[in-house]
């Protein structure tokens, strides 16, 4: 990016994302405009789900899944994603 593109662009922000499957890293390019998360939840852990007797052994098999990385961070980061990913919606639906 040169100064000027900054000057005309000035709320513009670039970001790694955590890589899946390849060896490249995607770059997440955002606007700076506001956007309309009507539509999304947020994300919540609930401690009620640890009663459920489905809550571990789901866990345990999603968390089980191989990835295909070499750093351990981007391995943390993809089995978070794949766990938040799950439970937001089985929160929602069982709960």
């Amino acid at each position: 990016m040169s100064f000027d593109w900054e000057d005309l662009f000035p709320l513009v922000t670039v970001r790694k994302l955590v890589r899946d499957v390849s060896d490249h890293n995607p770059l997440l390019l955002s606007s700076g405009a506001k956007k309309n998360t009507s539509h999304q939840h947020e994300f919540r852990f609930e401690l009620s789900w640890l009663r459920d007797d489905n809550f571990y052994p789901t866990a345990k098999r999603i968390w089980d899944q191989p990835v295909r990385a070499d750093d351990p961070i981007d391995i943390l980061n993809i089995k978070l994603k794949w766990l938040k990913k799950y439970f937001k919606g089985w929160g929602s639906n069982v709960f």
